[in-house]
């Protein structure tokens, strides 16, 4: 018996969970040579192919918020290479006006109480930055000229085939790793049409600011990582939930290996 489209719909997009499984993880990049490969894909995104950024001799592209940064990769299970990267960038610690790089963009055109300083205080609030995919996984039309993308073809009837994996992973993972550090709230410049898009995945992005122009038309959008959670779409769900599973085992591991490395497991008392 052939089932309804709407039936056979939901079927497809619950066993988005084992496809992104069988195909992709999240790593936290929270050791020097993981960040290390996500400052790679950047390079190559930002700077060889965009131009945005000049090309540099080590081919890393670095900043001064990467120290001050939670950094999360995309890796792809069968090459083990990593492929796409994103990373969440903490306020300024005792700085009384920009605090966040999208303020200085903006500046002059947020709406007023952004960022919140009392939450900023607290250590509630990230800008979401360097979002970037590689070239080789991003070879759609509406993703050409853009370090990532989303597409109305990305929400089509293709069902899995289709589902855009790797930016929904990426934006996932963030929001997880935002969670695990107690980020309640998130910013972000985007282009008006991805925040639409992005929207649609689960929670609403509100904009908290006037377009401005930053490699094409961009707008601050706010972000509250509890809501976009709760209200993530049901198909995404399964997702989600393994998503969390790899941010904090990839953390877990980092911190035994970091036990060994400088031996600080207890110590053993002579007889």
């Amino acid at each position: 018996m052939k089932l309804p489209f709407h039936a056979s719909r939901y079927l497809e997009l619950l066993r988005l969970n084992s496809h992104f499984r069988q195909y992709f993880q999240v790593v936290p990049a929270s050791t020097p040579d993981l960040v290390r490969e996500a400052q790679m894909i950047r390079h190559d995104v930002y700077c060889s192919e965009l131009g945005w950024e000049p090309v540099r001799l080590d081919g890393l592209e670095q900043d001064e918020y990467d120290s001050r940064s939670l950094h999360c990769l995309l890796r792809a299970v069968h090459s083990q290479r990593y492929i796409g990267c994103v990373r969440l960038v903490l306020p300024l610690a005792g700085h009384d006006r920009v605090l966040l790089p999208f303020q200085q963009t903006c500046l002059g055109r947020l709406h007023q109480g952004h960022p919140d300083p009392d939450a900023v205080d607290r250590g509630l609030v990230a800008e979401v930055s360097r979002l970037a995919i590689v070239s080789d996984y991003r070879r759609r039309k509406h993703e050409q000229g853009r370090p990532f993308g989303l597409g109305e073809e990305d929400y089509s009837q293709q069902g899995r085939r289709r589902f855009p994996y790797i930016p929904v992973g990426l934006y996932i993972g963030m929001l997880q790793i935002a969670a695990q550090h107690g980020i309640k709230t998130l910013y972000i410049m985007t282009e008006p049409l991805l925040a639409i898009h992005f929207s649609r995945l689960g929670g609403k992005l509100k904009p908290v600011g006037d377009v401005v122009e930053h490699r094409g038309k961009r707008r601050p959008y706010v972000m509250y990582v509890d809501e976009v959670l709760r209200e993530a779409n049901l198909f995404l769900r399964p997702l989600i939930r393994t998503i969390s599973k790899d941010v904090k085992q990839g953390e877990t591991r980092i911190v035994q290996a970091a036990s060994r490395i400088y031996d600080i497991s207890p110590p053993v008392v002579a007889p």
